[in-house]
């Protein structure tokens, strides 16, 4: 059986949730209607970062990851001059994509709030569900939360 929780209450946000539920922040604007920002590590963000921040449409974050991402290479190739050998080189570049990726990864969804914040967006509730899509319908649709015993 599939359940989804809309609150705005955390304490009672964690009673629903099991582990293979995701909960994400609903966030409303008037005309744009509703976005679902999920909270926790982004993966995405993390292994690409300036992809990840296009995608969100995340503006000036996204200038910010790229640059940071091109310095990641530039740093890399530099320093691959200094290795020798294709494990340590690659070593490095693992370590510099780690490296540059936490900060992302652990803020990622953050920041995609932030903007929609800036954007006017207003907080809803949160949503503890198992997708995107079944958070956004929890969140938006009276008749599923009867049918899923969404508490409010």
């Amino acid at each position: 059986m599939s359940h989804s929780v809309c609150t705005t209450d955390t304490r009672e946000l964690w009673r629903f949730t099991t582990k293979y539920m995701r909960v994400f922040d609903i966030y409303q604007h008037p005309k744009y209607g509703i976005q679902a920002v999920r909270r926790g590590f982004s993966w995405l963000a993390f292994l690409a970062p300036s992809v990840w921040a296009v995608r969100r449409g995340l503006g000036l974050v996204t200038v910010m990851l790229v640059v940071t991402t091109t310095l990641m290479f530039d740093i890399a190739q530099l320093a691959g001059s200094w290795v020798s050998g294709p494990v340590a080189q690659l070593v490095l570049l693992i370590a510099l994509v780690v490296a540059f990726g936490l900060k992302p990864g652990f803020n990622g969804y953050r920041w995609h709030a932030r903007v929609l914040e800036d954007e006017k967006f207003s907080f809803k509730c949160t949503v503890a569900a198992e997708s995107r899509r079944k958070a956004l319908k929890a969140a938006n649709d009276d008749n599923y939360r009867k049918d899923i015993n969404v508490a409010i």
